[in-house]
């Protein structure tokens, strides 16, 4: 396979490397050594994507009967609030693929799901079901960009690794942000690894992964609402929020619910788009990814009481409260909340400590005086 590190660097009038210069020279992002090696690399990878797709099939196939080199798609990983997702939006706007797709992986793992269940229900059974999605996927995409790119259920892992395996072989490029590298994921789960490897093995021959190394985590450091986090989770706190609810909501909210397939969510109370919920309504229960992007599809403003610190054995609830925080920020959703500490001491040991640091990084970001201004 072609290496994206290794294709020439053609000068383009906007581009994703101009494109990110001008923002610096507006002053609407900081220059970064390591951003601009990232910038650099996604140009190059627009570029080969952008060549391969400009080549008519007849006349190269009169000049070769070889067919062209798969592109190698490109994984961004580092720690949290790097600028990971910045820059791989730049790139999906900035090129000029038609077919293509951003997502955030937490969304496109739902609609795999539910694809593969609906083709099962049917009376007709697929010899290969997982193959005939990727054919779909390809013939629908050139180009798909994964932001959070993350698997923690094994059997989500399988199916997911065995998809995009299939997809990158027929054709399509991917380029996902993480914060973990391919070969550490599903880490934690040192029992399925031996199973796993194959799956990591053939995904990592499809991408080149770029570590991106910023020494500065630019989520930190912004001007803090104070009313958007209330600290410590005490009465008076839970007042001033009950009161801010009160007052958005112009005291007319009342219970509700939402549907979702034959499930119903309980909300304790809501107004139009604006919600209440507390920490144990969202994250006690056995709720799920698709749960929680029917809650920010549905609500734009959330207020959440009582969040608590998190202990190791709470290993399902921080799970769950890391992919809520995930989906709320990926819909740029207004969060209003209760907690027992500052976003990054709520979760400081325990199996998903390392997660929460994005978590943390985005909480700060999301309770932050310019976040609804974005």
């Amino acid at each position: 396979m072609s290496d994206v590190s290794l294709l020439p660097l053609h000068s383009t009038s906007q581009g994703v490397l101009g494109t990110y210069q001008r923002l610096i020279d507006q002053g609407q992002i900081e220059a970064d050594a390591a951003q601009k090696q990232a910038a650099l690399a996604l140009e190059h990878l627009a570029q080969a994507l952008q060549a391969r797709h400009e080549v008519k099939p007849g006349l190269l196939s009169r000049l070769s009967k070889r067919r062209p080199a798969p592109v190698k798609g490109l994984y961004l990983v580092g720690q949290v609030g790097r600028g990971k997702t910045m820059l791989m939006d730049l790139f999906c706007r900035e090129i000029t693929v038609t077919k293509k797709r951003r997502i955030h992986f937490h969304v496109f793992m739902q609609e795999v799901l539910r694809a593969l269940h609906k083709g099962q229900s049917r009376s007709e059974r697929k010899e290969d079901p997982v193959r005939e999605l990727a054919q779909k996927v390809h013939d629908q995409y050139d180009l798909l960009c994964f932001d959070e790119f993350q698997i923690n259920d094994m059997s989500d892992a399988v199916l997911v690794l065995r998809l995009l395996d299939m997809v990158m072989e027929l054709g399509t490029v991917v380029v996902a942000t993480s914060n973990t590298a391919p070969a550490d994921l599903m880490k934690h789960q040192a029992q399925n690894r031996a199973t796993m490897r194959p799956y990591l093995e053939a995904f990592a021959a499809h991408i080149t992964v770029l570590p991106l190394d910023s020494a500065r985590d630019y989520r930190r450091g912004r001007e803090i609402d104070v009313l958007r986090w209330l600290v410590p989770d005490l009465e008076e706190n839970r007042a001033h929020l009950r009161q801010l609810f009160e007052t958005v909501t112009g005291g007319m909210a009342e219970p509700g619910f939402l549907a979702i397939g034959s499930r119903r969510i309980a909300v304790p109370s809501c107004k139009e788009d604006t919600a209440w919920f507390t920490f144990e309504t969202l994250c006690g229960q056995a709720l799920g990814p698709a749960d929680y992007l029917a809650i920010a599809a549905r609500f734009r403003t959330l207020f959440i009481e009582g969040i608590p610190a998190l202990v190791p054995d709470q290993y399902d609830k921080a799970r769950r409260f890391i992919t809520l925080i995930d989906v709320l920020y990926e819909h740029h959703t207004a969060l209003f909340a209760t907690a027992a500490a500052e976003p990054e001491a709520l979760y400081q040991t325990g199996e998903n400590a390392r997660a929460f640091e994005r978590t943390a990084s985005r909480l700060d970001e999301m309770r932050s005086s310019g976040w609804m201004a974005q």
